[in-house]
């Protein structure tokens, strides 16, 4: 059970054991300078010529100009005043709405009257007479390519076409015009805000057309107020009980309690062949509140700024002040760096509380380890329990106001344009093609020959007394070549044969040709009659163009007959061949496919446990990038500087002026100005060689139906190739086939990224299509997709009247509005010194510079502290900031004070904090055995 502590005199004089500075960033707001108006003026004039140019867009031109004397000549006949363009009609996506829009007066005319072109009669026409045979001739057209589908769809849009006729008459037999209206003409509410925005000639005056903002302007100089936040060490106390341990009489227990906190680095580095590189690491959470609050100011991810110098401070908040009052910016500062500071103690404390966890386990043997052993031993006759308590240790809070310092502020846009990302080098495997075997080429069946002897015997045709004699002589188609007029007419012989029949001995084959071999035999001849309609086989006949059967009675030639393979056997087998290859590019396809998806599998892996860069170095980085800006471009403008060489006089002179060092910036977010850079994550082209037959085709998707569109080849300016046009899916090079999700993939989502159940999980931006950084933080994204940065310059102690007449010069911020009047309560007004009738935004500026500069001053003057000790003995002799390390603790009466009081620096917030240890106590306990409660 803990108490509350009332009396804290006790702990006076503890010295504190750690400390963390705190500071909070106050803009103020009241002098409009040169450099802010300009800003905004830049920025509003874009807006406004876009909305001009806009607005011209609206107008239709009223000129009537034709060419003549072949495009050399213009000739004007009319040029008038042009005149806003009317309302334009809209599409009901129907023949009839689209036939009766088309019927319609211009909106500027519409009245009652105009709808007499609705009735019951003109509609059931329209219906015949147009719909129908529009709807038919697109049905003759599709039915080839569509069929059944095409059938559906027209009958579908012809019930829409009906429907849409009885919603027309009904709308108008009930008088409900405006909705008669909406549904045929847009609406033109651009106009109207275009027309207004044009009016505008100041940018505040769109932010508020009241122009009450308009004197509530942000000044480009702020003040950081800074506090010391002190740890000290109060008591200790047991806490609730963590376990429980009872023994028997005469028994012994041995208890180890094994608590495990470590951070280890372990790298082997092996160097022969090769170079292996081993990093382990193993990280535990922080148990010391003052290191969890110092690290939690470090890592805050909304204000991007580490201090490097040895008295830096974290940017805590931005939050305006209407005055120009010290008085009244610490106590806006004190109140909110009491709710910041509690806030983060009390959270950082729980995390603490929930990650403290303590172990035991009982062991029979001795161990040599780094442990804590406990030996229990009942040596009494009874049962004796123990209860094992945390130790609890009560930590003191307090912070410390310890300085203010004035600060330039101005803006950089886009600041992480100039920024490298990180590059990822991967190298895709190629597919394994090893396993799949090349396509075994069926052999296409080749000629086939079968042989025929076929005997020419020699058979006169003419009486002859002497036909041996005959066989001689050369005939020509059966007639006697050589002949003497001696001998007569010329002697004739059978010169044509038939009957000849071969049949092919392989299956499948067909009848090609005939070739005779003739055997040196002084012989030629022809085939006819060719019969070849049975399959395999072959009938024909020969006729004997010329023949010499030197005396023999018959003339033996051998015919050969050849025969090739049939279409249906040569299409079988280029089928087979075909097969194989096509399986051979699938196969090899899948292949390369899945090579690619293992590629982008493991890009993604890798891609996720990328480790991130050293906080520092991201940080620092952003900062050299507003350096950039801001030195390079803001503070050297205007300056002449012939050469770079003469560039260190006006660095050195900035740098006395300015504590660049400890400059802040504050990272705006994203959505102030969304889409800066639209990015998407790469995966790498997805594999295309020409052996697979081409690249893998992203999948389509047909959305929509006929009955939402016109069914004609050109019906109220749409089209059946613009009614049927695919919507392609979501843009990605991975195939939705291996995409898995609760949705969104069929969604044309332009932010969509992918993971896989090793990656670890995606940076912060991922799903907002922000720029990342493969390698940053989330605070490198947040940068390089932030709109514009808050640079913060402090201006060093004592030198806020010299920052002043830098910041009024031309070039910088100007001296512009420094010269209106400063509205301000009259006890304010009171204390600002001013020559003139009225203190000005100058005078304000110039008191406050005063007391800046003596609060540092009283800052390193030496004091005896606390004052209201009573023996000087007790007090100690510190500046007013380091009091606190010297007489240590002192209770604050109240424990908070908003408002500053009269002593400087004082402690103005205190509280205290419960936290665990790694250290357990047992406690003997006793339970009456009748309630079971503890005694």
């Amino acid at each position: 059970m803990t108490k509350r502590i009332s009396d804290l005199t006790p702990y006076t004089n503890i010295l504190p054991y750690a400390s963390e500075i705190f500071g909070v960033y106050q803009p103020l707001i009241g002098w409009r300078s040169k450099r802010q108006v300009e800003r905004m003026q830049r920025g509003f004039t874009v807006d406004l010529a876009r909305a001009r140019n806009g607005l011209l867009s609206r107008f239709v031109a009223d000129v009537d100009a034709s060419l003549a004397r072949e495009g050399r000549m213009l000739e004007i006949a009319h040029l008038g005043v042009g005149a806003v363009a009317p309302r334009q009609v809209k599409s009901t996506q129907t023949i009839l709405g689209d036939r009766i829009g088309a019927l319609l007066p211009p909106r500027e005319r519409i009245d009652e009257a105009a709808w007499d072109v609705i009735d019951e009669r003109r509609l059931t026409e329209m219906l015949q007479r147009e719909v129908l045979p529009q709807v038919q001739t697109w049905l003759g057209e599709q039915q080839s390519n569509r069929g059944g589908n095409a059938t559906a769809m027209a009958a579908e849009q012809l019930g829409r076409e009906s429907s849409m006729a009885g919603l027309l008459l009904h709308l108008k037999k009930t008088r409900q015009f405006d909705a008669l209206e909406g549904m045929f003409f847009k609406s033109d509410l651009d106009l109207a805000r275009l027309q207004a925005f044009a009016l505008f000639r100041n940018p505040l005056d769109v932010i508020d057309p009241t122009k009450e903002i308009d004197r509530a302007t942000l000044s480009p100089i702020g003040v950081v107020h800074l506090f010391r936040q002190y740890f000290f060490e109060f008591d200790t106390f047991l806490g609730s009980p963590v376990g429980h341990v009872w023994l028997s009489p005469g028994s012994m227990v041995e208890l180890v309690e094994v608590s495990t906190r470590r951070t280890l680095v372990e790298k082997t580095l092996e160097q022969s062949l090769e170079t292996t590189l081993k990093t382990e690491k193993s990280l535990t959470e922080e148990d010391e509140i003052s290191d969890a609050v110092k690290e939690e100011n470090r890592s805050e991810t909304k204000f991007g700024m580490n201090a490097t110098v040895n008295q830096g401070w974290i940017g805590g908040s931005a939050t305006a002040s209407a005055s120009l009052n010290l008085d009244s910016t610490q106590t806006k500062a004190r109140e909110h760096t009491h709710r910041q500071m509690r806030q983060q103690t009390e959270k950082l404390s729980t995390e603490i509380r929930r990650n403290v966890k303590s172990t035991f386990r009982t062991v029979t043997e001795t161990t040599d380890m780094s442990s804590k052993r406990y030996v229990l031993n009942n040596t009494t006759g009874a049962l004796i329990n123990y209860e094992l308590r945390r130790k609890m240790r009560q930590v003191g809070v307090q912070v410390q106001d310890i300085g203010t310092y004035l600060c330039w502020q101005t803006f950089v846009d886009d600041p992480g344009r100039n920024l490298g990302v990180a590059k990822l080098v991967h190298i895709a495997k190629d597919p394994e093609l090893g396993a799949i075997a090349p396509p075994e080429s069926v052999p296409r069946p080749g000629m086939h020959a079968t042989q025929l002897t076929i005997d020419i015997p020699f058979v006169p045709a003419t009486e002859d007394t002497e036909p041996d004699e005959d066989m001689d002589e050369a005939y020509r188609d059966g007639e006697e070549v050589n002949t003497d007029t001696n001998e007569g007419d010329p002697e004739r012989v059978k010169w044509q044969f038939g009957g000849f029949k071969s049949v092919c001995d392989i299956a499948g084959y067909t009848f090609k040709d005939v070739e005779f071999d003739f055997g040196g035999q002084d012989v030629r001849l022809d085939i006819t009659d060719v019969d070849a309609t049975s399959p395999g086989a072959v009938g024909f006949g020969i006729q004997v163009r010329h023949i010499n059967f030197r005396n023999n009675p018959n003339v033996r030639v051998i015919a050969k007959v050849n025969w090739q393979p049939s279409d249906a056997m040569v299409a079988e087998v280029e089928s087979k061949n075909q097969a194989a290859v096509s399986k051979f590019k699938e196969e090899t396809r899948r292949a390369h496919q899945k090579a690619y998806l293992d590629a982008a599998r493991d890009r993604i892996n890798k891609a996720s446990r990328i480790e991130r860069r050293k906080f520092d170095e991201l940080r620092e980085e952003e900062r050299i990038i507003v350096y950039r800006a801001l030195i390079q471009d803001m503070l050297t403008r205007g300056v002449p500087m012939p050469d770079d060489r003469t560039r260190h006089v006006v660095a050195e002179l900035l740098n006395t002026i300015f504590d660049i060092d400890k400059m802040l910036y504050f990272v705006a977010p994203e959505w102030w100005r969304p889409r800066l850079h639209q990015s998407h994550q790469a995966l790498g082209a997805p594999p295309t060689p020409a052996s697979i037959g081409g690249a893998v085709k992203k999948p389509t998707t047909v959305h929509g139906s006929l009955k939402a569109q016109a069914v004609s080849n050109k019906v109220s300016g749409i089209t059946i190739s613009q009614m049927m046009k695919a919507k392609q899916q979501e843009d990605t090079s991975i195939p939705a086939s291996s995409v898995v999700s609760w949705g969104g993939v069929g969604e044309n989502r332009a932010d969509n990224y992918y993971i896989t159940e090793e990656s670890a999980p995606a940076p912060l931006g991922a799903s907002l299509g922000w720029l990342l950084q493969l390698d940053g933080d989330n605070m490198r994204n947040a940068f390089l997709n932030a709109p514009w940065v808050k640079a913060v310059i402090p201006i060093r102690p004592g030198q806020e009247r010299a920052a002043m007449n830098w910041l009024q010069a031309t070039h910088v911020e100007g001296a512009d509005g420094l010269d209106q009047a400063y509205v301000a309560p009259v006890g304010e007004l009171a204390e600002i010194p001013h020559a003139g009738p009225v203190a000005t935004v100058l005078d304000a500026i110039n008191y406050l510079c005063d007391k800046v500069a003596a609060k540092h001053q009283d800052a390193t003057k030496v004091g005896q502290y606390p004052p209201e000790e009573i023996n000087d003995d007790n007090k100690v002799s510190a500046t007013p900031v380091d009091k606190v390390f010297e007489h240590g603790f002192y209770p604050l009466q109240g424990g908070f004070r908003a408002q500053p009081g009269g002593q400087a620096f004082e402690v103005f917030d205190q509280w205290i904090e419960i936290l665990p240890t790694d250290q357990v106590v047992p406690v003997e306990v006793t339970y009456d055995p009748k309630t079971g409660r503890q005694v």
